[in-house]
């Protein structure tokens, strides 16, 4: 039988292979290949009704995210949470290169945008000028909703974001039923972390994955390679002074003319300086 992994949780794989959903396991052998199905995984299966079933063979992926780490995505939508949790641009930055290093379409939405729409539509043009397409968004007082639902029809999209930063109510709106929505605690202003699993979820029109939100992220990526994964950084490079260029402290830096011309906004740029020392850091221990 062939099917594809809807959820995982607590060694369990539950596959979706027609109007079914079946509980099964991953044979041992998994084991010895250094491979385990991922949610999103499209697979072969053995079941008979009597048993519990087992998944026998991965299919080729077209992609992996890492943060979620689910595979087959067509978009990665990106939600910024404008306050309650407060929005953090360096761990917004770190998750789009990451997201980045794996070739997915990125789309960014800024939501509960109307508590102060002024600063929900900076950080929206940020991203614009970095090269995203963006939306303000509110999904409790249902701003621009029925554009993003628009935007995420027929395809398999992966929620990325903070606890609290409505990935839930996101998906509660786009599939039309109600999905456990998060809460920020009043003690630390984090949002809590009430998705516990990775789960595909879905209708007729729509694949989401929702997943359980984070307050840091470890990148995998060198440090001389985290300039690709600024987009806007692309068009400047092999235009600076020396061809070493880190784009830190040189003479001649052509992405730091950019930033001080605004071609470059200023907020990715010092991110991607934190992100490279960061990574630097790492790579020296």
């Amino acid at each position: 039988m062939k099917g594809k992994i809807i959820k995982l949780t607590g060694g369990f794989y539950y596959i979706k292979s027609g109007d079914e959903i079946i509980e099964t396991r991953a044979k041992g052998a998994f084991r010895y290949l250094n491979e385990s199905p991922i949610v999103g995984d499209n697979v072969e299966f053995q079941y008979d009704n009597k048993s519990l079933g087992y998944i026998q063979k991965i299919y080729p992926r077209k992609n992996i995210l890492t943060r979620p780490k689910v595979s087959n995505v067509d978009l990665a939508l990106i939600v910024v949470p404008l306050k309650n949790p407060d929005y953090n641009l360096t761990l917004i930055d770190k998750m789009i290169a990451q997201v980045e290093n794996s070739s997915i379409e990125i789309f960014i939405v800024v939501n509960k945008s109307d508590l102060n729409f002024e600063e929900a539509k900076k950080i929206k043009e940020i991203y614009e000028r970095a090269g995203f397409k963006s939306l303000e968004i509110s999904a409790t007082e249902y701003l621009n909703m029925e554009l993003l639902k628009e935007k995420l029809k027929n395809k398999t999209t992966a929620l990325c974001g903070v606890s609290g930063s409505g990935k839930s109510t996101i998906s509660s709106y786009i599939l039309n039923r109600e999905i456990v929505c998060g809460e920020v605690s009043k003690k630390n202003g984090r949002g809590r972390h009430t998705t516990r699993h990775t789960e595909l979820l879905f209708n007729e029109d729509y694949y989401i994955f929702d997943t359980p939100g984070f307050s840091s992220l470890d990148l995998n990526i060198k440090s001389e390679d985290l300039v690709h994964y600024f987009r806007e950084f692309e068009k400047y490079l092999g235009g600076c002074k020396f061809n070493n260029c880190k784009h830190l402290n040189e003479p001649g830096c052509q992405i730091k003319e950019k930033v001080k011309e605004g071609e470059i906004p200023q907020s990715r740029y010092e991110n991607y300086k934190y992100l490279y020392e960061e990574l630097k850091s790492k790579e020296e221990y």
